[in-house]
């Protein structure tokens, strides 16, 4: 069991952007278990925008291994919403100073960081959670419950996607000329980014190792050097087969859902708070509808828990890796798409 902290949790904000925001609204609303007590950014710009927005005095700055040396024992945990090629860095960081690490996705941009990050948890004898917010989601939640409690059998199909036009910015190209645009900085295209989300998604409805992954990936409409559209293919040790499609090009299929899994008892499909269940034989789902969640609140709630009790997080480094593995074999296989 990892080292428990004191209540409220005291934890140091490392980038201070935009999906900072969505963190920052989470310590606001778990005030009793966690608080901020440091915010970092090279942008003086960001700082300013989460400091007045989460409304608590926090200490500023704009290097975060300063921060780490000068609040050493003021800090509980580090909660990381860099560009993904920083994030291996400043959570080797973290851990070598001893403290539990949020990290947004990706954990990582190789196999090769996510194996040092492994081996710095493990030494550090620290908590490390994958920041997958939407395991949060009602829809996954109450389909991972129906699942496990054996539903729908056997499953033989798990299908997760997550597409959307994004079209917002000067000219239509939101991401021309960011960090998002390199590989380098990016670390891939849009199955690092938003495909993400229906990547860990479909691990955690399967609940078996991956056996093998193939993919197909084009770049239909953004200015950015990886694809922006990717269909990934796998097939899981257990037998099922796994399918993810993800886009900034277009949106989901008309029709469809975030999830989707049948087994040899019948089907289950949702989105958000909705979730349909459909078992064999019958020729129309019943209806299942929850209170909306606000999903990173939830995991920051999440996040305060595991470290106040002890508890494992719903997603650690083991699971980032496996999603990350995902991501870099489905990058192989299409290798040469681009041509």
């Amino acid at each position: 069991m990892a080292k428990t902290t004191g209540k409220p949790v005291r934890v140091a904000l490392v980038g201070c952007g935009g999906i900072a925001a969505e963190h920052v609204k989470g310590f606001i609303k778990h005030a009793d278990r966690i608080r901020c007590v440091g915010m970092c950014d090279v942008s003086a710009e960001n700082l300013d925008k989460r400091t007045r927005q989460y409304g608590q005095p926090t200490r500023p700055f704009s290097d975060w291994k300063v921060m780490l040396r000068e609040m050493a024992g003021e800090i509980d945990a580090v909660d990381i919403c860099l560009p993904h090629h920083l994030h291996a860095q400043a959570i080797l960081d973290a851990t070598a100073a001893g403290k539990h690490v949020i990290c947004e996705k990706p954990m990582c941009m190789n196999l090769e960081e996510a194996d040092r990050i492994g081996a710095a948890v493990k030494r550090a004898g620290v908590t490390y959670m994958s920041a997958h917010n939407q395991l949060f989601m009602p829809a996954v939640q109450e389909a991972k419950k129906m699942i496990d409690r054996g539903d729908i059998c056997r499953v033989y199909l798990v299908r997760s996607q997550d597409c959307f036009w994004a079209n917002w910015g000067e000219g239509g190209n939101p991401f021309k000329g960011s960090w998002r645009a390199q590989l380098q900085t990016q670390g891939g295209g849009e199955l690092i980014d938003t495909g993400y989300h229906p990547t860990y998604r479909l691990l955690h409805l399967a609940g078996s190792n991956v056996a093998s992954v193939h993919a197909q990936m084009a770049r239909f409409y953004q200015q950015i050097e990886g694809e922006d559209s990717a269909s990934v293919q796998v097939r899981f040790e257990n037998g099922a087969i796994g399918e993810i499609l993800t886009s900034w090009a277009f949106a989901n299929p008309y029709g469809t859902h975030q999830i989707h899994v049948i087994g040899a008892g019948g089907q289950i499909f949702g989105s958000l708070e909705t979730l349909y269940f459909l078992p064999q034989g019958w020729h129309e789902p019943a209806k299942m509808s929850f209170q909306p969640v606000n999903t990173f609140e939830a995991q920051i709630g999440h996040f305060a828990d595991c470290l106040i009790e002890g508890k494992r997080p719903i997603h650690g480094y083991e699971e980032g890796r496996a999603v990350l593995e995902v991501i870099v074999k489905a990058t192989q296989s299409a290798a040469g798409w681009a041509r």
